[in-house]
């Protein structure tokens, strides 16, 4: 038998933004929600990993790898941001390195629920949500996708985010916050039919729909803007040199 794995703290050197003071802070690795509810909410509203620094005073969220897990809803997620020197490939290959370790000691025939990795702390929150309301995650990211490619000059990818809103979203639409990547600003709501999204689900669901989705989005991230940024960094690198000149004229 493989014990539960309950929620766990440790000690971790690190430097005040505001003043380089240094501290030893305790701060969550990984979060069980089931055993402590509290540890939800305290993540949704930005408070989990918030320190104080006894120099300056500052408060702010310490940024560092962690593990949430809902048991009763089989939510599994890791968090892996891109600090400190973390890159994306590093963040793949830790994660993997972490699926391969658990995938040893849980005993044989024993059914893991699907893992996901996400690298900023706005899209950990909003994971949560995507798989507590019981939505696909990759048809959530492809419609992120189709919403970029179709509004280029409104939705810049390089600059700007989206995020599922599941409090604004009805029966009848599911919504989505435009959110400034800079200054974290909300500015804009757009909207995606619920039924398209149902019609998405039913084309993605098997066969060769399901082939091309996985395709799109092969994992671990899953992550629409990224992966329209790096098919558009790809069709720029393909065109002609004599397109290039062109398009600059």
């Amino acid at each position: 038998m493989v014990r539960d794995v309950m929620s766990q703290k440790s000690h971790h050197d690190i430097a005040c933004p505001g003043c380089g003071a240094e501290l030893c802070v305790e701060l969550y690795d990984s979060v069980l929600v089931d055993e402590e509810p509290g540890l939800r909410t305290d993540l949704l509203t930005g408070k989990l990993n918030r320190v104080v620094c006894d120099k300056c005073g500052k408060a702010f969220r310490v940024d560092q790898p962690l593990v949430y897990h809902d048991r009763e809803q089989e939510i599994f997620i890791h968090y892996h941001p891109l600090v400190g020197g973390v890159t994306m490939e590093s963040a793949v290959d830790a994660f993997n390195r972490a699926m391969a370790e658990l995938r040893r000691l849980v005993p044989a025939g024993m059914r893991l629920p699907e893992t996901h990795l996400v690298l900023e702390w706005s899209e950990l929150a909003e994971r949560i949500f995507v798989l507590e309301e019981g939505l696909e995650p990759r048809v959530v990211e492809h419609i992120k996708y189709m919403m970029f490619q179709q509004n280029p000059e409104k939705l810049d990818a390089s600059s700007k985010g989206l995020l599922f809103d599941a409090q604004d979203s009805t029966d009848e639409m599911l919504c989505f916050v435009v959110q400034d990547r800079a200054s974290r600003k909300l500015e804009a709501m757009l909207h995606f039919a619920r039924k398209d999204y149902e019609a998405l689900l039913n084309v993605f669901g098997e066969g060769q729909g399901l082939k091309l989705l996985m395709d799109q989005f092969p994992g671990p991230v899953v992550n629409g803007r990224l992966k329209f940024l790096q098919d558009r960094l790809m069709e720029k690198a393909e065109e002609p040199e004599g397109g290039r000149e062109e398009a600059k004229a």
